[in-house]
């Protein structure tokens, strides 16, 4: 706690510098300066602080890649990132002192002091990220390369923020950036209560490897096992949380732990200040534990008396208690956590546990979670109260519960084929609140639970459920969704309920490693939801939801102001995720990660299917594997290609144009953003044999030369009797010509909409 407190006092005594062209260079950022550094005093006899006034410029290129400099131009109409600025303040634990210089015995101004005072903070406020704690981090857990952050303002470019994280952790924790990228220029948008990434990249020591870790790689500890109990006596004032976390340490040296929650908070009415969960106590064994945790801090920091052996299992109790739960709308005494994610605390990113969790609550209320539901008994020091235990010995990511009167309506489902059956229960509200056909949402989460489980394998947790969840989205939690009132039989709530019913596999049996990779779990579960409405509502029913998602690609992008220009297809590929979504881009994420996705992956399921004769075991099969390589594991993008591309070398399409592999295919519709438009002509003329060619072109606009996609074709030859095949572009124009028995009637290209594109003419 000494380091600590000295490290967060950012004490500027520690002399000062004056520097004419002094060029620093961070990884790719480099900085000039012509003025004054006033260093701080050094702690442990590191100086790990400066500020900085005077004339200085910052510049940086864009990774080489093409996504970043065209997310870059769009934020900034720029090609790098360029700014001078007039003074700037640094926290680092690397070499950056050496590079300044020896310092003067001299006072800081009052302007340094205040800078130095008032920047801390501002990015504790603004980001949630606890700055002095991680330089203590970095100094006690002995990081090597150290770690860099700065905060420049007085230019052309206002405020803006530079961290270089070699550990990956506040990109991670603060940024959701967890794919290995270690550098992030960013600035705060009032608009929005948030930062704005204006360039993400990983190190240039990366690069010139051409390998990078994913984040994960720099976890400190795995945790294995939550044993949770939760006070809920009081919803409306306080949720009270002891929680008993068991954890295997993965570094040897590591004697400063991070720990998550409440991050999610926005700073808009102060949320993160005055709901946040709050540490009280935390204990090894009956030993008291040193932790830390600021007001607007996004998570706390542990620690630990000794450094443990990698592999060594860690055990801490934390008392944890906060303002953090919200009453529902629309009917009373349902209480929910204010962020479904955020209320305990985590360590790394999706890291799978099992929990025990226990619930002291009112008599006349009942809880949901995820689990199964072990007890309900009077608690014996209160009659008043109930004690409620759940279980979860699958591992799984994350998860959440509610509390309300709830009606619980039941039944079993028995998995065809096995001797399976699991409990499915839908935790409703009481018809005189709310009427809820309870019946309708019972039958739904039966059939879509048993229909998912043919498609993609087992189910694997032992019950399933839902709870009303008043706020217009849904979640699905592992064996539990959060879902609004959807009872009504439209197209829209069976695809709603699918989609969250699809998450138990694409999302919870199978999570996304980072999230460059959560397309792969939204835009499946989108998917799924067509499949299962074309199964319960017809053909006509998902046509229509999937014509609205390609329609949504044309759409223009919202901005805080109004309607911004050009389409949502064009914002970026599907494979920057969550970063699609900006001050200029409002609205991206959701089109692009949902429906482009779930288009992206309908193209998939033509490609492994056969054209021949409509057979599309091969893509159901593919999607069995993926699950079953995966299962309670995380999956990136690459690891996806490879399975589906390992089943598509033996399907038809491949093996008809002789292709190995999909590494085209992800490299056009995930990596980059190009939308083909298809002008197609054709004749029909008699051939030898009394059999008739149909000949033409396939002309390919709008995309680069090499662009290729095989387009499905239809004959019909009379009556019901139709020939199936594909014709293929590539480049701007490429020539077919197929042998039929007879005349046909009627040639249609592409009649089932599998492939995605602008325009289609046939002529």
């Amino acid at each position: 706690m000494e380091i600590y407190n000295r490290l967060k006092a950012f004490d500027l005594n520690g002399g000062k510098v004056d520097v004419s062209n002094l060029t620093i260079k961070r990884d790719r950022v480099v900085m000039t300066f012509n003025g004054t550094f006033y260093l701080s005093a050094p702690v442990e006899g590191r100086t790990t602080g400066a500020v900085f006034i005077g004339a200085g410029t910052l510049k940086a290129e864009p990774p080489p890649g093409d996504f970043e400099k065209a997310n870059l131009k769009r934020l900034t109409k720029a090609d790098s990132v360029s700014s001078d600025f007039t003074n700037a303040f640094f926290r680092f634990t690397d070499d950056t002192t050496t590079l300044i210089g020896k310092p003067t015995s001299e006072a800081p101004s009052a302007q340094a002091a205040k800078i130095a005072a008032e920047g801390m903070q501002r990015t504790l406020k603004e980001t949630g990220a606890n700055i002095p704690s991680r330089i203590a981090m970095s100094l006690l857990n002995n990081e090597n390369p150290g770690f860099f952050f700065a905060t420049f303002d007085g230019g052309k470019s206002g405020r803006f923020s530079y961290v270089l994280d070699h550990q990956n952790r506040i990109p991670t924790n603060y940024f959701g950036i967890n794919g290995g990228e270690k550098g992030l220029i960013y600035s705060y948008e009032n608009a929005i209560y948030s930062n704005e990434v204006t360039l993400a990249f990983y190190s240039e020591q990366d690069f010139a490897a051409q390998k990078v870790s994913y984040s994960d790689y720099h976890d400190l500890v795995d945790i294995e096992h939550y044993d949770m109990q939760l006070d809920l006596r009081s919803p409306s004032g306080k949720l009270g949380l002891r929680t008993k976390i068991r954890m295997k340490a993965w570094d040897k040296s590591a004697r400063v732990i991070p720990f998550l929650i409440g991050e999610s908070l926005s700073g808009y009415e102060d949320a993160r200040l005055k709901k946040q969960m709050r540490v009280k106590a935390a204990r090894m064994g009956n030993s008291d534990v040193t932790f830390v945790q600021e007001d607007w801090e996004g998570g706390y920091t542990v620690f630990l008396p000794k450094p443990h052996t990698q592999g060594q299992s860690v055990e801490i109790e934390f008392d944890i208690e906060g303002d953090f739960l919200r009453q529902g709308e629309f009917v009373s005494n349902c209480y929910y956590p204010r962020s479904n994610t955020s209320w305990y605390p985590r360590h790394g990113y999706l890291d799978r546990s099992t929990y025990d969790i226990s619930f002291m609550h009112a008599k006349k209320a009942r809880v949901a979670t995820v689990g199964v539901r072990e007890g309900e008994a009077e608690w014996p020091e209160d009659k008043n109260v109930l004690f409620t235990k759940y279980k979860m010995t699958q591992p799984v990511a994350l998860v959440t519960f509610a509390l309300g009167p709830w009606e619980r309506h039941q039944e079993n489902v028995k998995f065809e084929g096995t001797d399976k059956t699991i409990p499915v229960e839908f935790n409703s509200v009481a018809g005189a609140a709310l009427p809820i056909k309870e019946d309708f949402i019972l039958a739904e989460l039966n059939n879509n639970v048993r229909y998912f489980n043919a498609l993609f394998g087992s189910y694997p947790y032992d019950s399933y459920a839902a709870t009303f969840h008043p706020y217009g989205f849904g979640q699905g939690f592992p064996s539990m969704l959060m879902i609004p009132p959807t009872d009504r039989a439209s197209k829209y709530t069976y695809s709603f309920i699918s989609h969250e019913t699809a998450h138990q596999w694409w999302g919870n049996i199978v999570a996304w490693r980072s999230y460059r990779d959560q397309w792969l779990s939204e835009g499946f579960a989108e998917y799924s939801g067509v499949l299962y409405t074309a199964k319960r509502d017809g053909t006509n029913s998902s046509q229509s939801l999937l014509d609205e998602m390609r329609t949504s690609l044309k759409n223009s992008p919202r901005t805080t102001t109004g309607a911004g220009s050009g389409k949502l297809n064009d914002v970026g590929p599907i494979i920057l995720g969550h970063r699609l979504n900006t001050t200029k881009t409002l609205g991206a994420y959701q089109t692009l990660i949902y429906n482009k996705g779930a288009l992206v992956f309908r193209m998939l399921h033509f490609l492994l299917s056969d054209p021949a004769t409509g057979d599309d075991k091969g893509f159901f099969d593919m999607m069995k594997d993926f699950v079953t390589k995966y299962r309670n594991r995380s999956a990136s993008t690459d690891d996806f290609r490879e399975v589906a591309s390992e089943h598509f070398a033996r399907s038809p399409i491949g093996r008809k144009y002789q292709l190995k592999d999909l590494n085209w295919f992800f490299l056009q519709w995930v990596y980059e953003t190009n939308m083909p438009s298809y002008e197609i002509d054709y004749t029909i003329q008699n051939g030898p044999d009394g059999a008739f060619i149909v000949s033409g072109n396939v002309n390919q606009l709008n995309v680069p030369n090499d662009f290729f996609m095989p387009i499905p074709v239809v004959f019909n030859l009379g009556g019901d009797t139709n020939a199936r095949g594909t014709i293929h572009a590539y480049g701007p124009k490429t020539p077919f010509q197929i042998k039929l028995p007879m005349k046909p009637a009627k040639v249609q290209i592409d009649p089932n909409k599998w492939i995605l594109y602008e325009k289609l003419s046939v002529k």
